[in-house]
C-alpha cells in the first residue's frame, strides 16, 4: 500500500508551525471537502479564526504563540516575546502585534496589539515563530507591563549580551520621532540610568561601601581573595570572611558579553561549593533600592551567624 504524500505534506506544514495549519493551507493540501470532513471527524481542531491543530499534536504555549500570529498574520512580541528572549520570568502571555489596517478576532487570551511601525526588519526568527527583536521587544514592554519591569527586562538584556543600552536609545529615538507610544517609558529608564551606565567598577563600589555605612552594617572586606588547596578561585568585590558571604557587583559594561556572563558563574558556582553565599547586586540596586540591598545583606549575614 503506498504511501499518502497528501498526508505527508499535511505532516510537514503542521511540523514546521507547531502542529497547526491554517484553512487555507489545509483546503490547498487536502481539497475543501475533504478539509471539510477532516473537521467533522476532530482530525482538525479549531484554535483560532482560521488556523487548525492536527488531531494528535500536543497542545502548548509556542503553538498558542504560532495559533495566534497564524490567526492574525501577525509577530510575537511584547511579553510573549520578553519571555522568549528570557528579558521576562515565564508567565504564558499569548500577544501578536499586526498592522493597523487588520482587525482579528482572537479567542482569549490571546491579544492583538496594532502597531503603525511593525517594520520587518525589527522582528526575528526563534523557536520556530517569529517574534519582535530584543530592543523592539523592550520598547514595547513599555506599553504594557510598570516601569520597574521594563527596567529589570534591560538589565537582563545587556547582562545576557542580547542588546547594548545604544541599541535601545537609537530605536526609542527613532520610533519617538514618529509619535510611537511607550518610548517615554524606555526615556525615562534611560535617563534615570545615565550616570549608572557608564559607571566605572571603583565608583560602583564607592557607592556601596556609602551604603552599607549609612545601613549600619558590619564593614566589608574589599577585593577579597579566596583560595582553595593553593589555587586562586576568585575575587570577590565585597565579603565578610567570617561568614563566607560574598556580595558581588554588576556594572553594566564588565558584564556585558556572554563570555564574561558565563565567566561570572562559573566562579559563582566555586564559591558556592566551597560553602560561600553569593550576594549580586547591579548598580541600579546600589543607586535606586538601597534599603532592599541592605535588608538582603543583614538577613544573609543574621543567618550565617
Amino acid at each position: 500500500m503506498g504511501v499518502d504524500k497528501t498526508l505527508l505534506r499535511l505532516d510537514e506544514t503542521a511540523r514546521r508551525q507547531h502542529g497547526l495549519v491554517t484553512s487555507a493551507q489545509a483546503v490547498t493540501i487536502l481539497g475543501p471537502h475533504r478539509k471539510a470532513r477532516w473537521v467533522h471527524q476532530r482530525k482538525l481542531t479549531i484554535v483560532q479564526p482560521g488556523v487548525f491543530r492536527l488531531a494528535g499534536a500536543p497542545e502548548t504555549w509556542h503553538q498558542s504563540l504560532m495559533a495566534a500570529a497564524l490567526a492574525a498574520d501577525g509577530v510575537v512580541s511584547h511579553r510573549s516575546a520578553a519571555e522568549l528572549w528570557g528579558l521576562l520570568p515565564p508567565a504564558g502571555y499569548v500577544e501578536v502585534s499586526i498592522h493597523p489596517g487588520r482587525t482579528p478576532h482572537l479567542q482569549p487570551p490571546a491579544i492583538a496589539h496594532r502597531i503603525k511601525d511593525l517594520h520587518p526588519e525589527l522582528a526575528k526568527e526563534r523557536e520556530g515563530l517569529r517574534i519582535t527583536d530584543p530592543v523592539r521587544t523592550i520598547i514595547d514592554l513599555g506599553l504594557v507591563v510598570p516601569r520597574t519591569m521594563v527596567s529589570d527586562a534591560l538589565t537582563r538584556g545587556i547582562t545576557l549580551g542580547l542588546l547594548s543600552v545604544d541599541d535601545v536609545r537609537r530605536l526609542r529615538d527613532a520610533l519617538g520621532r514618529q509619535g510611537r507610544n511607550g518610548t517615554g517609558v524606555v526615556r525615562h529608564i534611560l535617563e534615570a540610568r545615565s550616570a549608572q551606565l557608564g559607571m566605572e567598577e571603583s565608583v560602583l563600589e564607592r557607592r556601596f561601601l556609602d551604603l552599607a555605612r549609612r545601613a549600619g552594617l558590619p564593614a566589608p572586606v574589599v577585593q577579597h581573595e579566596v583560595w582553595d588547596t593553593g589555587r586562586f578561585v576568585a575575587r570577590i568585590d565585597a565579603a565578610y570572611p567570617d561568614r563566607k558571604i560574598a556580595i558581588e557587583l554588576d556594572g553594566y559594561g564588565p558584564h556585558s558579553s556572554p563570555d564574561a556572563f558565563q565567566r561570572d558563574r562559573t566562579r559563582q558556582n566555586r564559591l558556592v561549593a566551597l560553602g560561600w553565599t553569593v550576594l549580586r547586586f547591579t548598580s541600579d540596586d546600589v543607586v535606586n533600592r538601597p534599603d532592599e540591598v541592605a535588608r538582603t545583606i543583614r538577613e544573609a549575614l543574621d543567618r550565617a551567624a
